[in-house]
């Protein structure tokens, strides 16, 4: 018999497609063992082409469409972070008075005055202001009556802390608060005696 392709050889092999006969030279080993003839040998591989993308392309669908923990991490995360750095770049707005008796609530005045000298430090150069009334009404929200408040803190600004602001008149029997730009300074009064 001879070989399809090359009529003057002799045919050793048989296509394992279509069965013709083929010498060494056609003959394509597709697996060990296992031969084709060069276009039947081109067809199957195009078709595994074709399926190995066609089954790339479900496989990369389906992930696409399901969303895990970590996706979902991803999404809150960078929406924080977003809103972070748009408060850093555009500052906040300056602190209102609360509804909140603050004569009554010292601690509370204490700490929403102390966070109004930080962002005056922050946006006016690491410099802390002269008195407290600097910080209105850019840094502190506080208008008309609302200014007395100022009056019943202490603020001394201190070479070494920065600055140090505490209550002028603590409650009896309670810790003595120091805030300061290093942190906070805690102090016992003595009991029964207010300072």
């Amino acid at each position: 018999m001879q070989c399809k392709f090359h009529p003057g050889k002799k045919a050793e092999l048989f296509c394992k497609s279509c069965s013709a006969p083929l010498c060494r030279e056609c003959a394509e080993e597709i697996r060990p063992g296992e031969f084709c003839c060069f276009q039947c040998a081109m067809l199957q591989s195009v078709s595994q082409v074709g399926s190995t993308l066609a089954e790339k392309k479900g496989k990369a669908r389906k992930a696409r469409k399901r969303w895990g923990p970590f996706q979902y991490f991803v999404l809150v995360s960078s929406m924080l972070i977003a809103v972070m750095w748009g408060v850093i770049l555009f500052g906040g707005q300056p602190a209102p008075a609360s509804r909140v008796d603050l004569a009554k609530k010292g601690r509370v005045l204490l700490f929403l005055v102390d966070g109004a000298i930080k962002r005056y430090a922050h946006y006016e150069g690491k410099k802390y202001p002269e008195t407290l009334r600097d910080l209105v009404p850019k840094y502190l929200g506080f208008k008309g009556p609302e200014l007395a408040y100022l009056d019943l803190l202490k603020y001394v600004r201190d070479p070494i802390k920065g600055y140090r602001l505490s209550l002028k008149h603590p409650k009896k029997n309670e810790m003595r608060l120091v805030l300061t730009a290093k942190g906070i300074e805690y102090s016992a009064p003595a009991l029964g005696v207010s300072q």
